[in-house]
């Protein structure tokens, strides 16, 4: 993401603002696809649990757990989301309210959690425990506290995302030096026993650790528009935006697009629409 509040640095006139609105263009059922291929890897949730959906955005893990049950399950459920973004907060309890959901969001740091010891029988990190800082370590470490004995953790994290090379790629091509994005930091995420180990560092036992490798496919819309987005959200160097990005915005986008259209599981729908394949770890372990 980019520091859209910097007023002494350039941005190019081609870049798209991050907001909760272009985000959730940008990733559209990607999350809810996670998360339900995430859920499929833990029994099924009883009733009166008590979850907490750590970065929970606006809502995406929790849809997938109120689905995932019978509707006199789901009202059984105490569900708690957390997340550091207040506009994240805002749309979840509005999307909570809207849906009838048993949850509450609550503006809070995965790395300081207000919750007393052993709250939760699940803790569930979907799509964030690799953006916190120490590679995830102190969120665990939080969520492991928090979690009660006998209760289920679960995280995910990419094993493959196909905009990383692909950006990588267009960076090196349209930039002197080949620099590369800012972000250029989740290779080491490729290898599960990487997450195993940050679970194991965290405080869950190594061997009740599990990590299992799934498939998720997700319409990303207008292919165009994609990777309009995708490269303001994830092209920045690590130098910042110049002039020179700008003037070759174009070829970017084109490169971009490019790549992500060579890698396996892409494909054009009759509307126009483009499908684009991740292979997600998700981890998980009782405590």
């Amino acid at each position: 993401m980019t520091d859209s509040h910097s007023t002494d640095a350039f941005w190019p006139r081609q870049m798209i603002p991050v907001t909760p609105e272009t985000i959730k263009e940008v990733t559209r059922d990607g999350g809810e696809r996670i998360a339900a291929a995430s859920l499929e890897q833990i029994p099924g949730i009883p009733a009166g649990s008590i979850i907490h959906d750590n970065g929970c955005g606006a809502g995406a893990a929790t849809a997938m757990i109120i689905a995932s049950v019978a509707p006199e399950i789901a009202s059984s459920l105490q569900i708690k989301g957390t997340d550091i973004d207040t506009a994240a907060i805002a749309a979840y309890n509005a999307r909570s309210k809207y849906s009838s959901w048993p949850a509450e969001g609550l503006v809070m740091d995965s790395n300081a959690l207000s919750f007393p010891d052993e709250t939760f029988t699940n803790s569930i990190g979907n799509a964030m425990v690799f953006l916190t800082r120490n590679n995830g370590i102190d969120a665990v470490k939080e969520m492991y506290r928090t979690l009660k004995p006998g209760g289920t953790l679960l995280v995910n994290c990419f094993a493959y995302n196909p905009h990383l090379g692909a950006v990588r790629e267009a960076s090196r091509s349209t930039r002197e030096g080949g620099t590369l994005p800012a972000w250029d930091s989740f290779e080491h995420w490729q290898d599960p026993a990487f997450i195993a180990g940050i679970l194991e560092a965290g405080g869950f036992a190594k061997e009740k650790v599990k990590v299992q490798q799934r498939e998720v496919s997700v319409d990303v819309g207008d292919f165009d528009r994609h990777a309009e987005v995708t490269w303001s959200f994830r092209g920045m160097p690590s130098v910042g935006w110049n002039r020179l990005d700008e003037e070759r915005w174009d070829e970017a986008v084109g490169l971009l697009k490019q790549e992500i259209g060579k890698t396996e599981g892409f494909r054009i729908l009759e509307d126009g629409s483009a499908v684009i394949r991740f292979v997600i770890h998700v981890a998980t372990v009782i405590k």
